[in-house]
C-alpha cells in the first residue's frame, strides 16, 4: 500500500485504563499501513497515558469536555481521513483498511458494532441492542433520525467544515450527544453516508459503569438545552428508543433504552457535569 493516505484515529479519554489496552491494541494492529493514533486526554488520575505511552499513541492534554476533546483531536490530527474513535471500541483488524477502499463512494462511515463482553445482564441488554440496531441498518436505515451510532470515518475536509459550524460556545460544555452534534452539521454539507459492516466491537459496561456515565451525560444536558440548538438536535435525532425483533431481544433493547434514558433523567435533575 504504498502512497496510502494517512488515517488518524483520535480517542478522548479520561481515567480509562480499564479499556484502552484492548481499544489502542485494536488501532495498532490495523491491516491498513499507514496509521496515526491520538489520545485527547482530560487529565486522567490513572494509568490511562502510561499504557498509552507504552502503545506509542500521542498524548494531548484537553481542558473542554467531550466535544472539545473530539474538536481537538481534528486539529492536532495530520490524516486524511479520520476516526473517532472511544476508549471502549475496538476497531476489527480489517476495519481502517476496508472503511478507506469505500470512501470513493462515501464522505463518512457509520461503523457497524457487535460486543465484546456478553456476560452479566447489562452487557446483555447492550447486545440485545446491538442486535436490533444492525438488523435495522440494512433495511430501515434513516440517515437523520438514524437508527445506532452515528458515523466515525470521515473525510478531513467534511469533519473540519462540519466542526467550523458547531456553535462556538457549545463545544467547551457538551458531553452528551457530541456525536450528534458533529453527524448534524457534517449531514447538512454531505449526505454520502455508507455503512461498514463488522467493523468494531463495543466492550459493554457493567452496572456501575452505565450508572455513572449516564448520570454525568443527563447532568450535561443542563447546559445544552439551554441552546436553541439542541431543539433542532433532538428534532433530528428522534427518541433514541429502540425495539424489533425477535421479540425477547427487541425487549432487552427497549429495556436498555428505557434504562438509560431513566438514568440520564435523574443525572438532569440531581447530577453536576
Amino acid at each position: 500500500m504504498a502512497g496510502s493516505p494517512l488515517v488518524s484515529i483520535t480517542i478522548p479519554s479520561r481515567n480509562s485504563e480499564a479499556t484502552i489496552a484492548l481499544c489502542l491494541e485494536g488501532a495498532v494492529r490495523q491491516s491498513y499501513p499507514n496509521l496515526e493514533v491520538l489520545l485527547i486526554d482530560s487529565h486522567s488520575t490513572d494509568k490511562t497515558k502510561e499504557v498509552a505511552a507504552h502503545y506509542k499513541a500521542r498524548v494531548i492534554d484537553c481542558d473542554g469536555r467531550l466535544l472539545a476533546a473530539r474538536c481537538l483531536g481534528v486539529r492536532e490530527s495530520l490524516g486524511d481521513y479520520i476516526v473517532l474513535v472511544d476508549t471502549d471500541l475496538i476497531l476489527e483488524a480489517t476495519a481502517i483498511e476496508r472503511a478507506v477502499n469505500m470512501m470513493d463512494k462515501y464522505d463518512m462511515l457509520i461503523l457497524e458494532e457487535h460486543s465484546y463482553n456478553t456476560n452479566g445482564f447489562i452487557p446483555k441488554l447492550y447486545s440485545a441492542s446491538k442486535q436490533i440496531i444492525n438488523s435495522k441498518l440494512y433495511w430501515s436505515f434513516d440517515p437523520i433520525k438514524r437508527i445506532g451510532n452515528p458515523p466515525r470515518f470521515f473525510k478531513r475536509e467534511l469533519l473540519e467544515k462540519a466542526i467550523a459550524a458547531i456553535p462556538q460556545d457549545l463545544i467547551p460544555i457538551t458531553v452528551h450527544y457530541d456525536h450528534d452534534i458533529i453527524y448534524l452539521e457534517s449531514y447538512k454539507i454531505s449526505q454520502r453516508v455508507g455503512i461498514l459492516p463488522n467493523a468494531a466491537f463495543h466492550i459493554e459496561p457493567d452496572w456501575e459503569k452505565l450508572w455513572r456515565t449516564n448520570f454525568r451525560y443527563g447532568a450535561s444536558l443542563r447546559e445544552l438545552k439551554k441552546s436553541g440548538y439542541y431543539r433542532e438536535l433532538a428534532t433530528k435525532r428522534g427518541t433514541g428508543l429502540s425495539f424489533g425483533r425477535p421479540l425477547r431481544v427487541g425487549f432487552q433493547s427497549l429495556l436498555l433504552s428505557l434504562l438509560l434514558q431513566s438514568v440520564q433523567r435523574i443525572g438532569y435533575w440531581f447530577g453536576s457535569a
